[in-house]
Protein backbone atom coordinates (compact mmCIF):
# COMPACT_ATOMS: atom_id res chain seq x y z
CA UNK A 1 0.00 0.00 0.00
CA UNK A 2 1.21 3.65 -0.72
CA UNK A 3 2.28 5.58 2.35
CA UNK A 4 0.02 8.33 0.52
CA UNK A 5 -3.26 6.35 0.88
CA UNK A 6 -4.84 6.22 3.74
CA UNK A 7 -5.92 2.88 5.19
CA UNK A 8 -9.46 1.80 4.92
CA UNK A 9 -11.85 2.16 8.09
CA UNK A 10 -13.64 -0.39 9.81
CA UNK A 11 -16.71 1.37 8.52
CA UNK A 12 -15.74 0.86 4.89
CA UNK A 13 -14.67 -2.45 5.51
CA UNK A 14 -17.84 -3.43 6.74
CA UNK A 15 -19.70 -1.83 3.89
CA UNK A 16 -17.70 -4.16 1.74
CA UNK A 17 -18.91 -7.30 3.33
CA UNK A 18 -22.21 -6.12 3.60
CA UNK A 19 -21.81 -5.95 -0.28
CA UNK A 20 -20.28 -9.09 -0.16
CA UNK A 21 -23.08 -10.76 1.94
CA UNK A 22 -26.14 -9.63 -0.04
CA UNK A 23 -24.53 -9.96 -3.52
CA UNK A 24 -24.09 -13.46 -5.42
CA UNK A 25 -20.98 -12.33 -7.45
CA UNK A 26 -19.55 -10.80 -4.26
CA UNK A 27 -20.22 -7.59 -5.37
CA UNK A 28 -22.67 -5.02 -6.73
CA UNK A 29 -21.20 -3.54 -10.20
CA UNK A 30 -21.12 0.13 -11.11
CA UNK A 31 -23.70 -0.74 -13.71
CA UNK A 32 -26.01 -2.29 -11.56
CA UNK A 33 -25.59 0.33 -8.94
CA UNK A 34 -26.38 2.85 -12.25
CA UNK A 35 -29.47 1.03 -12.77
CA UNK A 36 -30.97 0.96 -9.36
CA UNK A 37 -33.60 3.31 -8.28
CA UNK A 38 -32.35 6.69 -7.12
CA UNK A 39 -34.62 7.34 -3.99
CA UNK A 40 -36.26 4.05 -2.99
CA UNK A 41 -37.54 4.46 -0.06
CA UNK A 42 -35.83 2.06 3.53
CA UNK A 43 -39.37 0.61 3.74
CA UNK A 44 -40.05 -0.23 0.10
CA UNK A 45 -37.68 -2.78 -0.52
CA UNK A 46 -38.38 -6.02 -2.03
CA UNK A 47 -39.19 -8.97 0.58
CA UNK A 48 -36.43 -11.46 0.34
CA UNK A 49 -37.35 -14.95 -1.12
CA UNK A 50 -36.32 -18.56 -0.67
CA UNK A 51 -33.07 -17.98 -3.07
CA UNK A 52 -32.30 -14.41 -1.43
CA UNK A 53 -32.04 -16.59 2.17
CA UNK A 54 -29.75 -19.11 0.65
CA UNK A 55 -27.85 -16.46 -1.14
CA UNK A 56 -27.16 -14.74 1.82
CA UNK A 57 -26.31 -17.54 4.11
CA UNK A 58 -23.96 -18.86 1.42
CA UNK A 59 -21.91 -15.76 1.47
CA UNK A 60 -22.49 -15.26 5.18
CA UNK A 61 -20.68 -18.38 5.58
CA UNK A 62 -17.81 -17.60 3.62
CA UNK A 63 -17.02 -14.09 4.92
CA UNK A 64 -17.83 -15.07 8.84
CA UNK A 65 -14.60 -17.46 8.92
CA UNK A 66 -12.47 -14.64 7.78
CA UNK A 67 -12.47 -12.59 10.57
CA UNK A 68 -10.34 -13.22 13.29
CA UNK A 69 -11.55 -10.60 15.89
CA UNK A 70 -15.20 -11.87 17.31
CA UNK A 71 -15.91 -8.35 18.40
CA UNK A 72 -16.04 -6.92 14.31
CA UNK A 73 -17.21 -10.40 13.05
CA UNK A 74 -20.51 -9.16 15.22
CA UNK A 75 -20.68 -6.34 14.34
CA UNK A 76 -20.59 -7.13 10.77
CA UNK A 77 -23.49 -9.57 11.29
CA UNK A 78 -25.85 -7.22 13.41
CA UNK A 79 -24.87 -4.26 10.57
CA UNK A 80 -26.18 -6.61 7.87
CA UNK A 81 -29.22 -7.68 9.56
CA UNK A 82 -30.18 -4.18 10.31
CA UNK A 83 -29.83 -3.33 7.02
CA UNK A 84 -30.27 -6.00 4.89
CA UNK A 85 -33.82 -7.68 6.48
CA UNK A 86 -35.12 -4.68 7.96
CA UNK A 87 -36.14 -5.17 11.69
CA UNK A 88 -36.57 -2.29 14.21
CA UNK A 89 -33.57 -3.84 16.68
CA UNK A 90 -30.93 -6.41 15.98
CA UNK A 91 -28.46 -7.21 18.73
CA UNK A 92 -26.09 -9.90 19.94
CA UNK A 93 -25.26 -11.54 23.43
CA UNK A 94 -22.26 -13.21 23.85
CA UNK A 95 -20.55 -15.37 26.80
CA UNK A 96 -18.16 -13.63 28.49
CA UNK A 97 -15.72 -16.11 30.50
CA UNK A 98 -14.08 -13.21 32.59
CA UNK A 99 -17.59 -12.61 33.81
CA UNK A 100 -19.36 -15.32 33.18
CA UNK A 101 -22.12 -14.29 32.42
CA UNK A 102 -23.48 -13.08 28.81
CA UNK A 103 -23.04 -9.50 27.94
CA UNK A 104 -24.46 -7.29 25.40
CA UNK A 105 -21.69 -7.02 22.33
CA UNK A 106 -23.70 -4.69 19.58
CA UNK A 107 -26.75 -3.39 19.56
CA UNK A 108 -28.37 -1.47 16.21
CA UNK A 109 -31.57 0.33 15.64
CA UNK A 110 -33.70 3.28 15.47
CA UNK A 111 -32.73 6.16 17.99
CA UNK A 112 -34.35 5.39 21.19
CA UNK A 113 -34.01 1.27 20.64
CA UNK A 114 -30.59 1.15 20.32
CA UNK A 115 -29.05 -0.25 23.56
CA UNK A 116 -25.97 1.10 24.83
CA UNK A 117 -22.88 -1.67 24.84
CA UNK A 118 -22.58 -3.19 28.09
CA UNK A 119 -25.89 -2.25 29.63
CA UNK A 120 -27.09 -5.94 29.61
CA UNK A 121 -25.64 -8.68 31.71
CA UNK A 122 -27.47 -11.83 31.84
CA UNK A 123 -25.92 -14.26 34.40
CA UNK A 124 -26.20 -17.96 33.61
CA UNK A 125 -29.63 -18.69 35.96
CA UNK A 126 -31.20 -15.78 34.26
CA UNK A 127 -34.54 -17.37 32.90
CA UNK A 128 -34.26 -16.13 29.33
CA UNK A 129 -30.76 -17.74 29.70
CA UNK A 130 -32.06 -21.17 30.90
CA UNK A 131 -34.63 -21.05 28.45
CA UNK A 132 -31.71 -22.00 26.29
CA UNK A 133 -29.57 -24.17 28.48
CA UNK A 134 -32.11 -25.69 30.79
CA UNK A 135 -33.18 -29.49 31.16
CA UNK A 136 -36.95 -28.12 30.21
CA UNK A 137 -38.25 -25.47 27.90
CA UNK A 138 -41.47 -24.77 27.44
CA UNK A 139 -41.35 -21.59 25.60
CA UNK A 140 -38.51 -22.87 22.63
CA UNK A 141 -40.74 -23.34 19.53
CA UNK A 142 -39.59 -26.19 17.31
CA UNK A 143 -37.31 -23.62 15.61
CA UNK A 144 -35.23 -23.74 18.84
CA UNK A 145 -35.89 -19.51 18.70
CA UNK A 146 -37.64 -17.69 22.09
CA UNK A 147 -40.60 -15.86 20.47
CA UNK A 148 -42.05 -12.77 22.51
CA UNK A 149 -45.99 -13.54 21.06
CA UNK A 150 -45.19 -16.82 22.45
CA UNK A 151 -44.45 -15.56 25.99
CA UNK A 152 -47.24 -13.34 25.82
CA UNK A 153 -50.22 -16.42 24.66
CA UNK A 154 -48.42 -18.76 27.59
CA UNK A 155 -48.99 -15.95 29.94
CA UNK A 156 -52.36 -16.14 28.75
CA UNK A 157 -52.91 -19.93 28.83
CA UNK A 158 -54.51 -21.09 31.97
CA UNK A 159 -53.64 -25.14 31.75
CA UNK A 160 -49.94 -24.66 31.21
CA UNK A 161 -49.98 -21.96 34.37
CA UNK A 162 -52.11 -24.37 36.50
CA UNK A 163 -49.86 -27.74 35.17
CA UNK A 164 -46.29 -25.62 36.19
CA UNK A 165 -47.10 -22.92 39.04
CA UNK A 166 -43.45 -21.71 39.13
CA UNK A 167 -43.61 -20.82 35.26
CA UNK A 168 -45.52 -17.62 35.79
CA UNK A 169 -42.78 -16.20 37.85
CA UNK A 170 -40.52 -17.30 35.06
CA UNK A 171 -42.31 -15.95 32.10
CA UNK A 172 -42.45 -12.46 33.58
CA UNK A 173 -39.07 -12.34 34.31
CA UNK A 174 -38.30 -13.40 30.88
CA UNK A 175 -40.94 -10.83 29.04
CA UNK A 176 -39.42 -7.70 30.52
CA UNK A 177 -36.43 -9.05 29.73
CA UNK A 178 -37.33 -9.34 26.15
CA UNK A 179 -39.28 -5.81 26.39
CA UNK A 180 -35.42 -4.74 27.65
CA UNK A 181 -33.84 -5.87 24.89
CA UNK A 182 -36.61 -4.47 22.20
CA UNK A 183 -36.96 -8.29 21.58
CA UNK A 184 -39.10 -10.38 19.24
CA UNK A 185 -37.23 -13.16 18.94
CA UNK A 186 -33.95 -14.58 21.03
CA UNK A 187 -31.85 -17.41 18.63
CA UNK A 188 -29.77 -19.13 20.60
CA UNK A 189 -25.79 -19.66 18.78
CA UNK A 190 -25.17 -23.22 19.68
CA UNK A 191 -21.63 -24.39 19.34
CA UNK A 192 -20.77 -27.78 20.50
CA UNK A 193 -23.81 -27.99 22.38
CA UNK A 194 -22.89 -24.97 24.55
CA UNK A 195 -24.32 -21.74 23.90
CA UNK A 196 -22.44 -19.38 22.98
CA UNK A 197 -24.71 -16.37 22.07
CA UNK A 198 -27.92 -15.29 21.83
CA UNK A 199 -28.88 -13.00 18.46
CA UNK A 200 -31.72 -10.60 19.07
CA UNK A 201 -34.21 -9.48 16.48
CA UNK A 202 -36.74 -6.85 17.14
CA UNK A 203 -40.09 -6.50 15.02
CA UNK A 204 -40.26 -6.18 11.22
CA UNK A 205 -40.33 -2.82 10.68
CA UNK A 206 -43.43 -3.70 7.92
CA UNK A 207 -45.09 -4.84 11.12
CA UNK A 208 -45.35 -8.41 9.63
CA UNK A 209 -44.89 -11.57 11.67
CA UNK A 210 -41.98 -13.85 11.15
CA UNK A 211 -42.60 -16.76 9.64
CA UNK A 212 -41.22 -20.50 9.51
CA UNK A 213 -38.56 -19.97 6.91
CA UNK A 214 -37.28 -16.72 8.33
CA UNK A 215 -37.18 -18.02 11.59
CA UNK A 216 -35.31 -21.59 10.21
CA UNK A 217 -33.05 -18.95 8.11
CA UNK A 218 -32.08 -17.37 11.68
CA UNK A 219 -31.42 -20.20 13.10
CA UNK A 220 -28.81 -21.36 10.38
CA UNK A 221 -27.69 -18.32 10.08
CA UNK A 222 -26.97 -18.11 13.61
CA UNK A 223 -25.38 -21.60 14.27
CA UNK A 224 -23.15 -20.32 10.84
CA UNK A 225 -21.77 -17.41 13.42
CA UNK A 226 -21.31 -19.49 16.54
CA UNK A 227 -18.87 -21.48 14.59
CA UNK A 228 -17.27 -18.29 13.10
CA UNK A 229 -17.10 -16.92 16.55
CA UNK A 230 -15.75 -19.88 18.32
CA UNK A 231 -12.94 -19.50 15.48
CA UNK A 232 -12.92 -16.21 16.13
CA UNK A 233 -12.18 -16.81 20.07
CA UNK A 234 -9.86 -19.47 19.37
CA UNK A 235 -7.58 -17.66 17.21
CA UNK A 236 -7.54 -14.54 19.99
CA UNK A 237 -7.31 -16.88 23.06
CA UNK A 238 -4.18 -18.06 21.27
CA UNK A 239 -2.97 -14.82 19.86
CA UNK A 240 -3.57 -14.09 24.05
CA UNK A 241 -1.26 -17.37 24.87
CA UNK A 242 1.66 -16.39 22.71
CA UNK A 243 1.47 -13.12 24.08
CA UNK A 244 1.77 -14.10 27.44
CA UNK A 245 4.39 -16.47 26.51
CA UNK A 246 6.47 -14.25 24.61
CA UNK A 247 5.91 -12.19 28.14
CA UNK A 248 7.28 -14.98 30.54
CA UNK A 249 10.12 -15.58 28.06
CA UNK A 250 11.43 -12.06 28.32
CA UNK A 251 10.81 -11.88 32.18
CA UNK A 252 12.67 -14.74 32.86
CA UNK A 253 15.46 -13.87 29.80
CA UNK A 254 15.87 -10.53 32.14
CA UNK A 255 16.18 -12.63 35.51
CA UNK A 256 18.85 -14.71 33.23
CA UNK A 257 20.73 -11.82 31.87
CA UNK A 258 21.02 -10.44 35.15
CA UNK A 259 21.86 -13.42 36.33
CA UNK A 260 24.67 -13.84 34.02
CA UNK A 261 25.95 -10.18 34.41
CA UNK A 262 26.21 -11.25 38.51
CA UNK A 263 28.35 -13.99 37.83
CA UNK A 264 30.64 -11.89 35.47
CA UNK A 265 30.93 -8.90 38.75
CA UNK A 266 31.66 -12.25 40.66
CA UNK A 267 34.51 -13.16 38.44
CA UNK A 268 35.97 -9.79 37.61
CA UNK A 269 36.05 -8.91 41.50
CA UNK A 270 38.47 -11.97 42.21
CA UNK A 271 41.16 -9.71 40.24
CA UNK A 272 40.98 -5.72 40.77
CA UNK A 273 43.02 -5.64 37.65
CA UNK A 274 40.08 -6.93 35.63
CA UNK A 275 37.28 -4.86 37.41
CA UNK A 276 34.84 -4.40 34.58
CA UNK A 277 36.46 -6.11 32.28
CA UNK A 278 33.60 -8.52 30.63
CA UNK A 279 31.30 -5.43 30.81
CA UNK A 280 33.73 -3.68 27.95
CA UNK A 281 33.95 -7.42 26.35
CA UNK A 282 30.48 -7.58 26.09
CA UNK A 283 29.97 -3.61 24.64
CA UNK A 284 32.55 -4.71 22.22
CA UNK A 285 31.18 -7.31 21.33
CA UNK A 286 27.65 -5.93 20.56
CA UNK A 287 29.55 -3.18 18.55
CA UNK A 288 31.65 -5.43 16.29
CA UNK A 289 28.24 -7.57 15.79
CA UNK A 290 26.25 -4.65 14.38
CA UNK A 291 29.06 -4.17 11.04
CA UNK A 292 28.42 -8.09 11.05
CA UNK A 293 24.78 -7.65 9.58
CA UNK A 294 23.93 -9.93 6.92
CA UNK A 295 26.91 -12.40 7.39
CA UNK A 296 25.54 -15.89 6.15
CA UNK A 297 27.43 -17.31 9.42
CA UNK A 298 25.06 -15.24 11.31
CA UNK A 299 21.96 -17.45 9.98
CA UNK A 300 23.70 -20.72 11.52
CA UNK A 301 22.27 -19.48 14.93
CA UNK A 302 18.99 -20.20 16.01
CA UNK A 303 19.70 -16.72 17.92
CA UNK A 304 23.27 -15.14 17.23
CA UNK A 305 22.70 -11.88 18.89
CA UNK A 306 21.62 -13.74 22.33
CA UNK A 307 24.23 -16.33 22.16
CA UNK A 308 27.05 -13.42 21.18
CA UNK A 309 25.20 -11.40 24.34
CA UNK A 310 25.17 -14.24 26.66
CA UNK A 311 28.84 -16.10 25.87
CA UNK A 312 30.42 -12.56 25.97
CA UNK A 313 29.31 -12.37 29.86
CA UNK A 314 30.46 -15.84 30.74
CA UNK A 315 33.62 -16.11 28.27
CA UNK A 316 35.91 -15.87 31.57
CA UNK A 317 33.56 -18.04 33.84
CA UNK A 318 35.87 -21.12 34.00
CA UNK A 319 38.45 -18.58 35.89
CA UNK A 320 36.00 -19.36 38.88
CA UNK A 321 38.16 -23.50 38.51
CA UNK A 322 41.72 -21.13 38.47
CA UNK A 323 43.53 -20.26 41.82
CA UNK A 324 43.67 -16.81 43.49
CA UNK A 325 47.49 -17.17 43.40
CA UNK A 326 47.51 -17.37 39.34
CA UNK A 327 44.86 -14.70 38.68
CA UNK A 328 45.75 -11.97 41.22
CA UNK A 329 49.85 -12.60 40.07
CA UNK A 330 51.81 -9.47 40.26
CA UNK A 331 54.18 -10.68 37.50
CA UNK A 332 54.30 -12.27 34.67
CA UNK A 333 53.10 -16.46 34.38
CA UNK A 334 55.53 -19.11 34.21
CA UNK A 335 54.58 -21.63 31.48
CA UNK A 336 53.38 -24.01 34.20
CA UNK A 337 51.04 -20.90 35.20
CA UNK A 338 50.26 -20.19 31.93
CA UNK A 339 49.16 -23.81 31.24
CA UNK A 340 46.49 -23.58 34.62
CA UNK A 341 45.13 -20.32 32.96
CA UNK A 342 44.54 -22.47 29.41
CA UNK A 343 42.47 -24.41 31.53
CA UNK A 344 39.42 -21.90 32.33
CA UNK A 345 38.07 -22.24 28.46
CA UNK A 346 37.55 -25.83 29.39
CA UNK A 347 36.18 -25.32 32.75
CA UNK A 348 33.98 -22.74 31.76
CA UNK A 349 32.44 -25.15 29.22
CA UNK A 350 32.14 -27.59 31.18
CA UNK A 351 30.10 -25.49 34.25
CA UNK A 352 27.66 -24.13 31.05
CA UNK A 353 27.77 -27.42 29.15
CA UNK A 354 25.06 -29.70 31.60
CA UNK A 355 22.57 -26.27 30.79
CA UNK A 356 20.34 -27.54 27.76
CA UNK A 357 19.68 -23.74 27.01
CA UNK A 358 23.39 -22.93 27.01
CA UNK A 359 24.72 -25.65 24.57
CA UNK A 360 25.68 -23.35 22.02
CA UNK A 361 27.00 -20.71 25.02
CA UNK A 362 29.70 -23.85 25.99
CA UNK A 363 30.84 -24.13 22.97
CA UNK A 364 31.27 -20.57 22.03
CA UNK A 365 32.94 -20.46 25.78
CA UNK A 366 35.32 -23.16 25.07
CA UNK A 367 36.56 -21.91 21.43
CA UNK A 368 37.29 -18.17 22.44
CA UNK A 369 41.01 -18.64 22.84
CA UNK A 370 41.77 -19.88 19.23
CA UNK A 371 43.54 -18.42 16.75
CA UNK A 372 42.87 -18.37 13.09
CA UNK A 373 45.68 -20.03 12.07
CA UNK A 374 45.43 -22.95 14.28
CA UNK A 375 47.59 -21.78 17.13
CA UNK A 376 45.44 -20.94 19.71
CA UNK A 377 43.48 -23.53 22.55
CA UNK A 378 42.03 -25.60 23.70
CA UNK A 379 41.99 -27.66 20.45
CA UNK A 380 44.02 -25.80 17.55
CA UNK A 381 41.04 -24.50 15.43
CA UNK A 382 41.76 -22.43 12.74
CA UNK A 383 39.47 -20.37 10.21
CA UNK A 384 35.87 -20.66 9.95
CA UNK A 385 35.93 -23.77 12.02
CA UNK A 386 36.43 -21.75 14.77
CA UNK A 387 32.75 -20.56 15.88
CA UNK A 388 31.78 -17.37 14.79
CA UNK A 389 30.88 -15.82 18.72
CA UNK A 390 34.47 -17.24 19.29
CA UNK A 391 35.74 -15.72 16.83
CA UNK A 392 34.19 -12.02 17.80
CA UNK A 393 34.97 -12.65 21.40
CA UNK A 394 38.74 -13.61 20.79
CA UNK A 395 39.65 -9.85 19.15
CA UNK A 396 36.99 -7.81 21.92
CA UNK A 397 39.22 -10.00 24.76
CA UNK A 398 42.31 -9.32 23.03
CA UNK A 399 41.48 -5.28 22.76
CA UNK A 400 40.17 -4.91 26.12
CA UNK A 401 43.31 -7.07 27.62
CA UNK A 402 45.81 -4.78 25.59
CA UNK A 403 44.14 -1.13 26.60
CA UNK A 404 44.12 -2.16 30.68
CA UNK A 405 46.65 -2.07 32.92
CA UNK A 406 48.10 -5.57 34.35
CA UNK A 407 50.55 -5.50 37.24
CA UNK A 408 53.63 -6.26 35.51
CA UNK A 409 52.99 -4.05 32.95
CA UNK A 410 51.06 -0.60 32.11
CA UNK A 411 48.40 -0.80 29.06
CA UNK A 412 48.52 0.10 24.91
CA UNK A 413 46.71 3.47 24.11
CA UNK A 414 43.67 2.63 22.00
CA UNK A 415 45.15 3.51 19.21
CA UNK A 416 48.46 1.15 19.73
CA UNK A 417 45.62 -1.74 20.51
CA UNK A 418 44.06 -0.85 17.22
CA UNK A 419 47.02 -1.37 14.99
CA UNK A 420 47.92 -4.12 17.19
CA UNK A 421 44.51 -5.56 16.18
CA UNK A 422 45.41 -5.04 12.24
CA UNK A 423 48.56 -6.58 12.10
CA UNK A 424 47.43 -10.14 13.75
CA UNK A 425 44.21 -10.05 11.29
CA UNK A 426 44.31 -13.42 9.57
CA UNK A 427 47.13 -15.22 12.00
CA UNK A 428 45.21 -14.76 15.59
CA UNK A 429 42.12 -12.78 14.47
CA UNK A 430 39.62 -13.35 11.78
CA UNK A 431 40.06 -11.27 9.08
CA UNK A 432 36.39 -10.34 8.44
CA UNK A 433 36.07 -9.68 12.32
CA UNK A 434 38.89 -7.33 12.07
CA UNK A 435 37.20 -5.54 9.43
CA UNK A 436 33.99 -5.22 11.38
CA UNK A 437 36.23 -4.00 14.52
CA UNK A 438 37.52 -1.01 12.75
CA UNK A 439 34.36 -0.08 11.16
CA UNK A 440 32.74 0.14 14.19
CA UNK A 441 35.97 2.01 15.93
CA UNK A 442 35.93 3.90 12.86
CA UNK A 443 31.73 5.27 13.82
CA UNK A 444 33.02 5.56 17.46
CA UNK A 445 30.51 3.35 17.99
CA UNK A 446 33.03 1.03 19.57
CA UNK A 447 33.91 2.99 22.96
CA UNK A 448 30.79 4.99 22.98
CA UNK A 449 26.76 3.55 23.97
CA UNK A 450 28.78 0.90 26.95
CA UNK A 451 25.11 0.34 28.45
CA UNK A 452 23.55 -1.37 25.59
CA UNK A 453 22.30 -4.70 26.24
CA UNK A 454 19.64 -7.01 24.36
CA UNK A 455 17.23 -7.29 27.77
Amino acid sequence: MSPHKKAPTWSKLQSWFVEKLTSQEGGISPLEENQKPQAQPVTGRPKMGVTDYQTFLENASRTMIRFKKPEHLIKMIVRTIDEQLKVTHTAVLLYKESKNAYMLIDSKGAEGVKIPIGFVRLTLDNPLIESFTGKESYLVSETGILNYEDVISSLKNRDILESHPALYDKLILIKKQMDLLKAQLCVPCYFKQDLLGILVLGEKVSGERFNREEMGFFMTLANDAAMAIANAQLIENLQQKIEEIKDLYLREHRVFIHTAIALAAAIDARDPYTHGHTERVTNYCLAIARELEGVPEMATYKNFKETLHIAALLHDIGKIGIPDHILRKHSPLVPEEFEEIKKHCIIGESILHPIKELGDVAKEVRNHQEWYDGSGYPDGLRGNKIPLVARIISVADAFDAMTTDRPYRKCKSIEDAVQEIKRNSGTQFDPIIVSAFLLAYEKSSLLVNSKQNLT
